[in-house]
């Protein structure tokens, strides 16, 4: 499918954004070796060596993964749609590489959950993680083989595998944001639902990534089963919408309860993604 030039540029800055959001992550992680998953700490804390190793030492590990597979998914962009466009089985190993590498990333912060739902009991922000890392890296893993062996006769598959591995994507981000305000509730009841700010916050997950999913889907579907990409485009577009719109939600909902902090600790990176979505949903197909 070729894009516009707009498309384009705003796939580009969703990479940027991503990029600059793992640099940021690793730049904390250096000054303050916790910081990956807890933030600030009392000064009194001292982790364990297990602690060590999972929490911090095997993120660390996924992150520079993560920045290096990133890097190749721009330099891969570069390569195909720069001054000198190169067809995609000339920069498909990189693609690969970056989606095995994005794979990896996933998979890093699995070992500390587990030790976390061991310790401390099944919270449901924990069981999230452990979801996310056994949904979203072998999904990623499939795909970079399939990519890595791609050839044109067999690029409906490569399709297919990469829609799959986009609504797995997806799913984890639902998953993720939903099972945050389950944890909440947890904490502090199921009166919060009725009585607390936090509903808002549980409800706007909820509502736009479930939507999101739902279009998605459809999108999806719409493409590999009907073969109308017309349609198949614009709800994708609207998928991509909706969730870029739960950020732009999610930052005003934590300025309102002034939890500025939450902000630092959360991927709002596809916030960008809003106007990925607005960009295809012009395009003509």
């Amino acid at each position: 499918m070729s894009f516009t030039r707009w498309t384009k540029m705003w796939i580009v800055v969703t990479l940027c954004a991503l990029w600059v959001y793992i640099l940021y992550w690793l730049l904390c992680a250096l000054a303050n070796p916790y910081y990956l998953s807890y933030g600030d700490l009392p000064e009194n804390f001292v982790p364990s060596s297990t602690l060590i190793a999972t929490d911090y030492v095997l993120p660390l590990i996924g992150n520079i993964f993560r920045l290096i597979g990133v890097s190749l998914a721009l330099l891969s962009l570069y390569l195909i749609w720069g001054p000198k466009p190169n067809p995609f089985s000339n920069v498909k190993k990189k693609t690969a590489v970056a989606l095995l590498f994005e794979g990896i990333y996933f998979l890093s912060f699995l070992p500390v959950n587990i030790l976390f739902v061991f310790y401390l009991g099944p919270l449901p922000i924990f069981i999230a993680f452990i979801l996310q890392s056994l949904l979203v890296s072998p999904l990623l893993t499939v795909l970079s083989f399939k990519v890595w062996r791609y050839r044109k006769t067999a690029e409906e598959t490569v399709l297919k595998w990469a829609g799959v591995a986009a609504i797995g994507y997806l799913t984890d981000i639902w998953i993720i944001n939903v099972f945050r305000g389950l944890s909440m509730i947890h904490i502090e009841g199921i009166g919060s639902l009725i009585s607390d700010v936090t509903s808002l916050g549980f409800l706007n997950a909820i509502i736009t990534l479930s939507l999101s999913l739902i279009f998605a889907v459809a999108g999806f579907y719409t493409l590999h089963k009907k073969g109308n990409k017309r349609l198949s485009t614009r709800l994708i577009a609207v998928a991509l919408i909706m969730l870029g719109l739960h950020f732009v939600i999610f930052i005003f909902y934590s300025a309102i309860i002034n939890a500025w902090n939450w902000i630092l600790v959360t991927e709002v990176w596809p916030i960008v993604l809003l106007g990925l979505g607005l960009s295809m949903l012009k395009e003509e197909v």
